[in-house]
């Protein structure tokens, strides 16, 4: 965890923010094979996960991050 302070309003709003564009992203190129084959549950499987990202990032701050680059340093 991390060692400083807890987060203020602002950085709670960038990690949110971040969090939020990050996740919606990486599961928009995961499901857009599906994007024109079924548009609602798709934009709706973006918006979930981009607001689970984004709650993930207020809570754990950087450590989401390095969790998520270690889950990808498979190869």
């Amino acid at each position: 965890m991390d060692d400083g302070p807890p987060p203020d309003g602002i950085e709670k709003g960038l990690r949110f923010g971040c969090g939020f564009l990050f996740g919606g992203t990486i599961v928009f190129f995961v499901f857009a094979r599906y994007l024109f084959s079924t548009a609602s549950p798709f934009w709706l499987a973006v918006g979930i996960g981009a607001l689970i990202c984004g709650l993930l990032a207020i809570r754990y701050g950087d450590s989401f991050y390095h969790g998520i680059l270690a889950f990808f340093r498979w190869w």
